[in-house]
């Protein structure tokens, strides 16, 4: 009788979805002057308390899907600073060097998770984190 209750306690864990207690949360980054998509980058997400990182590649629409041991799976419950990396363009090559040149598409400040101002608490509520980013600063 032990074997059927612990057979029938893990198929119901499975069926729940209670294995990794991720919330799934998606969104998209937009540029604060015209709305129109970031096309680039990857989102990521600094658990403030323990260091650990989820990302999200963002697609050629702007949107992300958030993943931590895994691409999409989600993130644990917790408050986390958010920042943006490779948000970069390649604009062709240094004639005098060969080396690839490339243009930053966001403000710098949204490179760092201590710099961006962006926070985002995860509970079972909220799915969706929308961003707003501004352009580099004109040279």
């Amino acid at each position: 009788m032990k074997k059927f209750y612990c057979i029938f306690t893990l198929l119901l864990m499975c069926i729940c979805g209670c294995g990794t207690g991720n919330q799934r949360l998606s969104g998209k980054v937009t540029f604060s002057d015209d709305g129109s998509p970031l096309t680039v980058g990857m989102v990521c997400f600094e658990n403030a308390e323990n260091g650990e990182l989820g990302r999200g590649e963002i697609q050629s629409d702007g949107t992300y899907v958030v993943g931590f041991e895994s691409d999409k799976n989600g993130i644990p419950k917790g408050t986390y600073k958010v920042f943006i990396s490779n948000a970069i363009q390649e604009k062709g090559f240094d004639t005098k060097t060969g080396m690839p040149v490339a243009e930053q598409l966001i403000d710098p400040k949204y490179s760092s998770a201590y710099a961006s101002g962006l926070t985002f608490t995860a509970d079972s509520k909220t799915k969706t984190f929308n961003i707003t980013v501004e352009r580099p600063p004109i040279k």
